[in-house]
């Protein structure tokens, strides 16, 4: 899995003889983090498959293409920060989390830690 930062959303085509466009890109964010996807063919000319926020949308689920200079490499450093996620559970779920995290003697905060790292092919940090 790759990630990327998006570090730029002007609009590449345009058409000709049309005044020169000025918006950002529809679902692509300056600094924002997205997944890239493996594509052979796109990057023998210069371009990148994104999954972009437009995902969910009416062909979109095989990502699009953009430019690969829009955005960079997305590693951990050790300057990388923590934060925090706030996930809003109805009271089903905070009760079954909760039941896992007491079988497993972990926290409900270890537990998800532990689901993230074991679903996601992330990088070591350092």
């Amino acid at each position: 899995m790759s990630y990327v930062k998006c570090i730029s959303n002007r609009p590449y085509l345009q058409p000709p003889h049309q005044p020169e466009q000025d918006d950002p890109l529809y679902g692509l964010t300056i600094g924002k983090v997205y997944k890239a996807i493996s594509d052979p063919v796109a990057e023998e000319h210069g371009m990148i498959r994104i999954i972009d926020e437009s995902f969910g949308e009416a062909g979109s689920e095989n990502g699009y293409l953009y430019p690969a200079e829009y955005f960079e490499p997305f590693l951990p450093n050790e300057e990388t920060s923590r934060s925090s996620l706030t996930i809003h559970l109805d009271e089903y779920v905070k009760g079954v989390l909760h039941a896992e995290a007491i079988a497993a003697d972990k926290s409900v905060s270890a537990l998800m830690r532990e689901w993230v790292d074991e679903r996601l092919d992330l990088p070591e940090v350092g």
